[in-house]
């Protein structure tokens, strides 16, 4: 109890230094939260865009599922598929044992809204095709994404009547898992219908979907290879593996993904910067008082702990800022990027960013704590 007690006691004048900066010299700690909040806020919304980028950048396959993608040979995107004949299912029957089947195309169509306005949509078709909600869709209907009502003149309710690629089509139900930055709203109908839409052959298929075949699972990669190589003409990859080759094909050819990522990291650099300089204004400007702490008895123990409640001050209403306004940022500019979301899962990298840059400024407050040793007491 008594060593307890003695640590406790050792902590008092720091502790009351710090609470009183906090308290009553608050803004002339102002200038550092509010520069370190703001990079720690465009380093949070940043890697939200870079992270809702490689998502949207695989959005199709995502919201279509299955277990293994089929395609012609060395496509690597969802968006840029090839054509391959819808025959393929059956051959594949005995490297996929028990697996259910679904064809889909994707193709771009032309676009005719309710008010008359013209335009082009990325077309999904599939089979089963169906609205959120689990209602099948029938012939000639149609499922639009929630974010690109407006540029389709569409309200959302069911009935709306376009024409898709010279068809007439009504609006069967809406979804907000297609959110795209293609430039081309995503709009989801039947297979046979897309197929009709894009002026495909019979017979013919964009992707072969397979479901839940009896080798799902550790075995998944062996039929996989068997099949690769039995069919080099196809590519055949896990839902898993084709959704990040859809996204990474975007970042790579884009370079846009990049630029995002390399954004974020800037702004993590500059508020470690910043966290650490604010340290060193503040052991500057109170220089006479950790003087006067040495003098009192205190050590440079005592002048470290100082720096480092700052810093954790800073750290905290920086962190702070970081969650509360990055989801309103990302709400306001939801008009400009319907695709970029908040995810509180990718807030994390971010948050590391803030603690790292607390390591960085106590470590980097190092030879400055020095200067408060003992001698300095003699030295004024």
């Amino acid at each position: 109890m008594p060593t307890i007690h003695r640590k406790l006691s050792a902590l008092a004048a720091p502790v009351a230094l710090v609470r009183a900066v906090v308290l009553r010299d608050w803004r002339s700690l102002l200038i550092t939260l509010v520069t370190c909040a703001v990079a720690a806020v465009v380093t949070a919304f940043q890697y939200q865009v870079y992270t809702s980028f490689v998502r949207a950048g695989a959005v199709g396959p995502s919201y279509i599922g299955g277990t293994v993608w089929v395609g012609a040979g060395s496509i690597e995107c969802f968006d840029f598929p090839g054509v391959i004949g819808e025959d393929y299912a059956g051959l594949l029957a005995r490297h996929f044992p028990d697996a259910g089947v679904r064809r889909v195309v994707f193709g771009f169509a032309g676009w005719t809204s309710p008010a008359g306005k013209r335009g082009n949509v990325a077309v999904i078709g599939i089979d089963g095709a169906s609205a959120d909600d689990g209602t099948p869709l029938a012939d000639k209907t149609f499922v639009a994404e929630t974010s690109d009502l407006a540029r389709l003149d569409l309200t959302g309710k069911a009935g709306e009547v376009a024409t898709l690629g010279g068809q007439t089509m009504v609006l069967g139900g809406t979804t907000d898992r297609l959110p795209t930055f293609l430039g081309a709203p995503y709009v989801v109908t039947g297979f046979v219908q897309a197929r009709s839409v894009l002026r495909m052959e019979p017979g013919s298929t964009a992707f072969l979907v397979l479901d839940n075949p009896a080798n799902a699972g550790p075995a998944l990669e062996g039929a996989l290879r068997e099949a690769r190589a039995r069919y080099p003409e196809l590519s055949l990859s896990s839902q898993a593996q084709f959704a990040q080759s859809s996204s990474w094909y975007w970042q790579r050819k884009t370079g846009a993904g990049s630029a995002i990522l390399l954004a974020a990291v800037l702004a993590s650099l500059l508020m470690m910067i910043l966290l650490a300089n604010g340290v060193s204004r503040f052991l500057q400007r109170y220089s006479q008082d950790l003087l006067s702490m040495l003098g009192h008895g205190g050590g440079e123990r005592e002048v470290w702990l100082v720096a480092g409640g700052i810093a954790l001050v800073v750290a905290g209403v920086t962190l702070t800022a970081m969650m509360l306004l990055t989801p309103l940022m990302i709400a306001a500019a939801r008009p400009l990027f319907p695709w970029v979301s908040f995810v509180a899962a990718d807030a994390l990298i971010p948050a590391a960013a803030v603690l790292v840059s607390l390591g960085v400024a106590i470590v980097g407050a190092r030879s400055a704590v020095r200067q408060f040793g003992p001698e300095a007491v003699f030295r004024t």
